[in-house]
């Protein structure tokens, strides 16, 4: 992933993003925390449920700020367990587009980790629509 670019008005964004890196922040973690709150236990059965909430409400405020662009969301849930030490994920895209429009950024949250069991991890993708 290329290091983060400046706008016009000097804010920071991250590769080619139509939106700065605060708020695509603020839009994770808002989402995050309105569909995910901190007495939420990971329970596999809501995963997908939880996942579907999550896209959605990131599109919604994605479109919001700039329909400019079409928007891919990726989430996955991670179970995370304090008892065990070992647990990891690994993760690659890759794709064929135009590099000076479209781009990507990720987004972990780990807001309820030790608490309630888990981690989210958000990959966002814009694609210019010209």
């Amino acid at each position: 992933m290329s290091s983060p670019r400046l706008s016009d008005q000097g804010v920071k964004l991250a590769s080619n993003s139509p939106i700065p890196v605060a708020k695509l922040e603020e839009i994770c973690s808002k989402a995050l925390a309105s569909i995910i709150s901190p007495s939420t236990i990971y329970k596999h059965e809501n995963t997908s449920s939880w996942n579907e909430l999550i896209v959605n409400a990131v599109l919604k405020a994605l479109i919001a700020e700039s329909s400019a662009n079409k928007y891919i969301v990726y989430s996955t849930i991670i179970q995370h367990d304090p008892s065990n030490v070992t647990r990891g994920i690994h993760s690659t895209s890759g794709a064929y587009w135009n590099n000076e429009k479209d781009g990507m950024w990720n987004y972990s949250w780990t807001g309820g980790a030790e608490e309630n069991g888990l981690f989210v991890v958000l990959s966002i993708a814009w694609v210019t629509k010209n």
